[in-house]
């Protein structure tokens, strides 16, 4: 094909780009979140969000010196820049009495692995991680857990002990993209951030009755999170909205419930992109969440979105941590099970609902569209155990399905398609 009618693109592959010629006549369009500027000043920008909370008075106004706080950040999955927001938060705690002895900084895993000891280094930057008590939280530790009750949809809700038991809890985390609560933020550092193993999984089998319904924050699964969290609530959140180089565009803090709405609107102008038809092929980097197939199949439901019936969704995913748990890969790997099976995992609370729900989200994508992926992380042969296609290369995977699609085959792009939620007009 003559070079003049191809157009060459670059898709970020873990720390490195992998390039791609597309041809231009079945190109549909290339579609990331919205290029909105940075701010200029990262610390101007986190002193005015401090200054003037939403919904809330400034953390002097309501601390009490000599109380316990409990500060709540996200885990090494996410780019939140907690180690820029962090100092300027412990001085205004210090600055209203608390001394460090009464601060606890707690990484809020979920269901996902601990951090190691580096990427809590790099979470929360030198001085900060040198200086004050640090825990992660674990869902599956049921003697450091306290019962707070029953949600209005039958969640039994139980909360990491310190977390109950300090005065004040103030959490970091971000406004993005969640394929089961429509967005993150507000609440969802605790729940799941630091809720039991076993609320999670109660929670997380809402998930199926949100499926495909991106960008959709009256799920289920997330008016259920947040009834659950506000038995024990947040007096501070810090919720940023990143771009796509995942630099800061806004900070906002203050009460979770206004801090959700009103960070809720900037991330929409972000992340969410018009799409008016379906086309045959999706061409899509796991980036920003690539760290394991776990968090890249995000991408994988994002893309499902606008790829036809009998369509292919080809997938770039580094995948450095693997697969994501071997019990991932088992649930995952038995071809038998229809997606209403894994249903049944979820009902019957069959190992991590989690994964039976993603096992059931990928089952049911798989049971009309294709799936390729190119992942230097995970073996062939495991890729194909799981119902993979593998192709060599992320260039022969798209020149054989043009190949197979036929020359007239629509293609779409999403070089960050872990975070680009598509709305199909």
């Amino acid at each position: 094909m003559d070079q003049a009618s191809l157009l060459t693109l670059e898709l970020p592959y873990g720390k490195e780009k992998i390039e791609i010629k597309i041809p231009k006549s079945n190109l549909v369009g290339v579609f990331s979140p919205q290029p909105i500027p940075a701010v200029n000043d990262p610390v101007d920008e986190i002193s005015d969000a401090l200054s003037n909370p939403l919904g809330s008075l400034p953390i002097h106004g309501f601390i009490k010196p000599g109380k316990k706080v409990v500060i709540l950040i996200d885990d090494h999955t996410r780019t939140t820049p907690a180690s820029l927001i962090l100092p300027h938060l412990l001085d205004q705690l210090h600055n209203a009495g608390i001394h460090k002895d009464h601060m606890t900084i707690m990484v809020t895993h979920g269901t996902h692995r601990l951090s190691t000891d580096e990427e809590v280094l790099e979470k929360l930057g030198n001085s900060v991680y040198a200086g004050y008590r640090i825990e992660q939280h674990i869902c599956s530790d049921e003697s450091n857990q306290t019962f707070l009750g029953l949600t209005s949809r039958g969640t039994p809700v139980w909360i990491n002990k310190l977390v109950v038991q300090s005065d004040y809890r103030i959490g970091i985390g971000h406004i993005g993209p969640s394929p089961y609560a429509g967005y993150s933020g507000g609440y969802k550092l605790i729940v799941p951030g630091v809720a039991s193993l076993d609320t999670i999984n109660s929670n997380h089998s809402l998930v199926p009755l949100g499926l495909g319904k991106h960008g959709n924050t009256e799920l289920p699964c997330r008016l259920d999170l947040e009834e659950a969290a506000k038995m024990i609530g947040m007096d501070m959140v810090i919720d940023v909205v990143l771009s796509q180089e995942e630099k800061i565009l806004k900070i906002f803090a203050g009460k979770p419930e206004s801090v959700f709405t009103e960070g809720l609107k900037l991330a929409r102008d972000v992340y969410e992109v018009d799409f008016l038809n379906q086309v045959d092929i999706v061409v899509s980097s796991a980036t920003p969440y690539d760290l394991d197939l776990y968090q890249a199949i995000r991408a994988i439901e994002y893309a499902d979105a606008v790829v036809k019936p009998g369509g292919s969704i080809l997938l770039l995913a580094a995948c450095p941590d693997g697969i994501g748990g071997n019990d991932f890969y088992q649930l995952v790997a038995d071809q038998q099970k229809r997606p209403e099976d894994f249903l049944r995992d979820v009902t019957r609370r069959t190992g991590m609902v989690t994964f039976s729900v993603l096992g059931h989200t990928l089952a049911s994508i798989k049971a009309d569209k294709q799936i390729h992926i190119i992942s230097d992380g995970i073996s062939s042969s495991d890729l194909r155990e799981m119902g993979f296609n593998t192709p060599v290369s992320l260039q022969s995977g798209l020149d054989m399905l043009i190949d197979q699609y036929g020359h007239h085959a629509k293609i779409a792009v999403f070089p960050i398609g872990a975070t680009t939620i598509p709305i199909v007009k």
